[in-house]
């Protein structure tokens, strides 16, 4: 507990001489994305309601922030005292009240054909927006272009490539950075392959793909994955990356010892070592996640905002401390929000009328307010915007155009984006 509390007295707007720099408004480098499966209740988080009737308020109250003007949860008091590092979005919309389709529409920027449902991967997907970037980049670095820590959510909807082809698949972390010796075998080199057998190795590969040129494959796609792979795989970066049990107790303290939090500071050891795209899934581990049908209150004051509160404040901390925070785009965001009233079993459902979503860094306004509900949080009363608005607007930090365009299975151009930037919020 001590060595958490050191790491936030540590950062604070008093003694925050960082925020007096210039600061740049070029595009991002890198983003980690905080998938919030569940749908957390926005009215209990960003979007406090204290004039509503009881039944839609609820028993949380509002507290000040460091934005003058703004409130969040009682039981977020850390994110709290950051709001002046990050942007609010407080009238995201769209009409899908089924997780798994509204979580495609949040990944990928377009309304699942399906919608309501439990729907499933398919090879014909639009991709999600870290393989898309990673594609658009038309960059290689020595490390994969997109990593998804702590393994898919759900069906595994709008967490893969889609018809861009497997070569654009994430590189998939299933392990919880928390487990006990965690390791990832992939960049651990065999003991039984020297430094001289795995050049004869590369070399020999190459002589095969010469002989089998013109076989019917895309052999430059093809031969520009295999040389990535290699240079990935004689690299450090990525062994270092993953060597979490580096970090000093005070920093792996102040993200939790939870699998969402030490998944987290792996994401930023990952961005450190030049991963672009990054996504940790807050995924539901039996306890309902943030899906709080029941007990909503005593879930989410007892468990689920603590645990949040917690890592994504030390997130944004660790990014700030470290001169990372203006290129890495952090955004936290769940499929929807929860209905404005509480029903029966004291939860909220299923609610895409409204719903809050965070953005910090990479481009975005620190201490900024976008957009609002109404009086008790149905619908949004001003600037309404979609999760296809907010995929532009990432990409658009990546300085990719959501207006260009990537070719489907059938060959036809198709725009990467259907969605407007939403320009108020940057820089």
């Amino acid at each position: 507990m001590g060595g958490a509390a050191a790491f936030s007295r540590a950062f604070s707007p008093s003694t925050m001489a960082i925020a007096a720099r210039k600061r740049s408004a070029a595009p991002a480098k890198s983003v980690i994305f905080l998938a919030l499966y569940g749908g957390p209740p926005h009215q209990d988080t960003f979007d406090l309601k204290p004039n509503a009737p009881v039944e839609v308020r609820g028993e949380f109250k509002p507290i000040s922030t460091t934005l003058p003007g703004f409130q969040v949860c009682e039981y977020l008091p850390k994110l709290a005292n950051l709001a002046h590092l990050y942007t609010t979005l407080r009238s995201v919309t769209h009409e899908d009240n089924g997780h798994e389709s509204a979580f495609y529409s949040l990944m990928t920027g377009r309304p699942h054909p399906q919608p309501n449902t439990i729907a499933r991967p398919a090879p014909t997907d639009h991709p999600s927006y870290g393989s898309l970037i990673n594609f658009a980049r038309k960059e290689s670095p020595p490390v994969p272009g997109f990593v998804l820590v702590g393994g898919k959510t759900s069906t595994g909807i709008g967490q893969n490539e889609g018809f861009l082809g497997a070569g654009w698949a994430p590189y998939l972390v299933k392990q919880d950075a928390n487990e006990p010796g965690f390791r990832v075998d992939d960049w651990t080199p065999s003991k039984h392959i020297s430094a001289e057998r795995f050049v004869r190795r590369r070399k020999l590969l190459e002589r095969l793909n010469v002989s089998s040129s013109g076989s019917g494959f895309d052999d430059q796609a093809f031969g520009s994955h295999q040389e990535r792979a290699f240079d990935i795989l004689t690299t450090s970066s990525m062994r270092n990356a993953f060597s979490i049990e580096e970090e000093s107790p005070a920093t792996r303290a102040a993200y939790g010892d939870h699998p969402f939090g030490q998944n987290l500071l792996l994401a930023r050891r990952l961005v450190e070592a030049g991963v672009p795209i990054v996504q940790v899934n807050w995924r539901n581990r039996g306890d309902g996640g943030f899906d709080t049908h029941s007990n909503n209150f005593n879930m989410c004051k007892g468990y689920l905002f603590p645990k949040l509160d917690g890592c994504l404040s030390a997130l944004l901390i660790d990014l700030e401390q470290r001169g990372l925070l203006d290129d890495t785009l952090v955004v936290a965001a769940g499929e929807f929000g929860r209905t404005p009233k509480i029903n029966r079993d004291g939860g909220r459902d299923h609610w895409a009328g409204v719903n809050s979503m965070l953005l910090a860094g990479g481009g975005v306004k620190r201490g900024y307010v976008f957009g609002a509900s109404d009086r008790i949080g149905a619908f949004p009363s001003h600037k309404p915007v979609g999760p296809w608005d907010v995929q532009a607007t990432i990409l658009h930090c990546f300085g990719i155009n959501p207006a260009s365009q990537v070719k489907d299975p059938l060959g036809r151009p198709i725009p990467i984006s259907t969605g407007k930037v939403i320009t108020d919020v940057l820089l």
